[in-house]
């Protein structure tokens, strides 16, 4: 159960670089134009990465199908972390599926796929290099 505690952990450390980002974006990125949207996407998505990158090989004795779990949970938390912003500004729901829209220039769907496939994307790539070893 720990595994997960500590999973939930690493993507609470995501929530502070989504805001800045959105900082970013609304005070610097927007000067670009419908760009902006795009680029913020881009950014935290690989910021997420990173992190996930750096972090995930600290949760010691995973399978292949915890990195799948901790994906899963961090879809989830992502979604409902990003309605709660949604409800909080007056908006719904119908707000946290228009976000899905690319066709919008909106990178949502993007940064929602990299927040679910980087554990276990990571997972096989750490584990390639010897620095995972799964139980």
């Amino acid at each position: 159960m720990s595994k997960y505690i500590q999973a939930i952990g690493i993507w609470f450390l995501i929530i502070p670089l989504a805001i800045i980002n959105g900082g970013l974006r609304e005070n610097i990125l927007i000067k670009l134009g419908d760009i902006a949207l795009l680029l913020s996407g881009i950014i935290l998505s690989i910021c997420i990465f990173v992190v996930v990158y750096l972090l995930i090989p600290k949760i010691k004795n995973c399978k292949q199908t915890d990195y799948f779990v901790f994906g899963i949970i961090w879809f989830i938390l992502t979604n409902l972390f990003d309605l709660f912003m949604y409800i909080s500004e007056g908006g719904g729901i119908k707000d946290l599926l228009d976000s899905y829209n690319f066709l919008t220039g909106n990178l949502w769907i993007l940064v929602v796929i990299t927040t679910f496939i980087s554990p276990i994307v990571v997972s096989k790539i750490k584990k390639r290099k010897g620095e995972i070893k799964n139980v």
